[in-house]
């Protein structure tokens, strides 16, 4: 299924419940890992409440990719946001680590059913030239969700505690319910087409976005020990209070929403392989921002380095979803976009775990320099390949037939693959 034309309800809709979900996913993180540090408990234990929130998007990329792909996307979004109302109520009901994690976790189960199911809508709803727009409109939704969810979770620490705050999200996440009750467009079930329903075979990418989603997940793992340290740098090395910590996380999204808007203008009329060129080149200097950040003497000199970071996380998200909306097969997109997220997180997990573990040896500027530094390594060494696929595709662009086909119509499936602070969680990671 393609439109000739974008249906903006819907894609406001969609952007509704990503601000209204991602807040609720970053309050109910930036609870817990406040309250664990409050609790004295180390990096080990807040890398465990990160993995928790990853580890169902990389262990069920499969299952949630197919499904997506499959049955109905009212369906799917209903039950995904019961899931993570339910686990969200259970979890402010609990204050041991193990029942902590596995509630999280199963919060995070409803995440991973409703993200490529939402991610998917979003490119079936918009028209090819709109890609980038409705991508800005779906980024900047996700960003205001995530600028309020880690303020929000300040303040409430202070003031109500962390059980009351978890039943705030709990209510939050059921715009996942909501939203999918009120979509026009929807996807799988009985609208899937009978030679879809048919082919079981894998989806394989093509070389460009094998190279996004390899390059990606590597620089991603190298840089991802900065979201265990984080906490730990700001309220202890640099001495800021849950409140202050709360408002500095969030100048990262705030300057997602500009990098955003100013990329989505950008890439309108780039080709595929000048947006992934400039993808990898603004995701080079977010890690060289880590590293210089890492030497920061006080908190205030944190704030204009996360604006700028986050420009440039923001510029990454839209070059990745236009290049995935333009390239990958509509009935395939679920099966796609879980692909991407379970290959990114994946490597996102290692690095959490391993920022978690030289935590107990290294000083928190010690990791988020490693990282920085290795970040900016890995692409460094990446370029080869880049530059190889890069010019394979450039070599094949005036013969391509898909680049003035609308963005369902991509291409042969044969060919075709892939897919948030986010690249990180729901809506964008860092």
């Amino acid at each position: 299924m393609s439109f000739t034309s974008t249906r903006w309800r819907d894609v406001w809709i969609a952007a509704g419940s990503n601000a209204v979900t991602n807040m609720a996913s970053f309050l109910v993180l930036t609870t817990l890992m406040l309250a664990l540090q409050e609790e004295g408990r180390g990096g080990p234990a807040v890398a465990a409440v990160i993995i928790a929130e990853s580890l169902p998007i990389v262990l069920l990329a499969a299952i949630t990719g197919r499904l997506a792909d499959r049955l109905d996307s009212r369906l799917l979004l209903v039950v995904a946001g019961g899931v993570q109302v339910g686990a969200c109520l259970a979890l402010s009901m609990v204050d041991d680590m193990a029942p902590r994690v596995m509630l999280l976790t199963l919060v995070f189960v409803g995440t991973a059913i409703a993200q490529p199911v939402r991610q998917a809508l979003m490119m079936t709803m918009a028209a090819r030239e709109d890609l980038p727009k409705v991508s800005g409109i779906s980024q900047t939704a996700a960003s205001i969700g995530a600028i309020a969810g880690p303020a929000a979770a300040g303040f409430a620490q202070d003031g109500l505690g962390t059980q009351a705050t978890l039943r705030v999200a709990a209510v939050a996440f059921s715009a996942t319910i909501i939203a999918g009750l009120l979509f026009q467009t929807r996807r799988g079930g009985d609208r899937l087409p009978a030679d879809a329903r048919t082919d079981n075979g894998p989806v394989r990418m093509d070389s460009l976005l094998r190279v996004v989603t390899i390059g990606f997940a590597v620089v991603v793992g190298c840089i991802a020990a900065a979201n265990v340290v984080e906490v730990f740098y700001v309220k202890e090395t640099l001495g800021a209070s849950s409140s202050a910590y709360g408002l500095i996380n969030s100048m990262w999204t705030v300057g997602m929403i500009g990098g955003t808007w100013l990329v989505a203008r950008l890439v309108k009329q780039a080709g595929d392989t000048a947006i992934v060129v400039g993808a990898f080149s603004a995701l080079a200097l977010t890690c060289s921002i880590l590293a210089v950040s890492s030497q920061a003497p006080a908190v205030a000199w944190i704030v204009p380095l996360w604006l700028l970071g986050g420009g440039l996380n923001g510029a990454e998200n839209v070059q990745v979803f236009t290049v995935f909306g333009r390239r990958a097969p509509e009935h395939a997109r679920g099966r796609l976009s879980a692909r991407l997220n379970a290959s990114v997180q994946g490597a996102a997990l290692l690095g959490y775990a391993m920022g978690g573990l030289v935590l107990e040896w290294w000083q928190p500027r010690t990791v988020l320099l490693v990282g920085g530094l290795l970040g900016v390594v890995a692409v460094i060494v990446l370029a080869p390949w880049i530059r190889a696929a890069v010019r394979r595709e450039r070599g094949r662009e005036p013969n391509r037939i898909t680049d003035t086909q609308p963005s369902g119509a991509v291409g042969s499936l044969h060919n075709r693959d892939l897919q948030g602070k986010e690249l990180q969680k729901e809506g964008s990671a860092k």
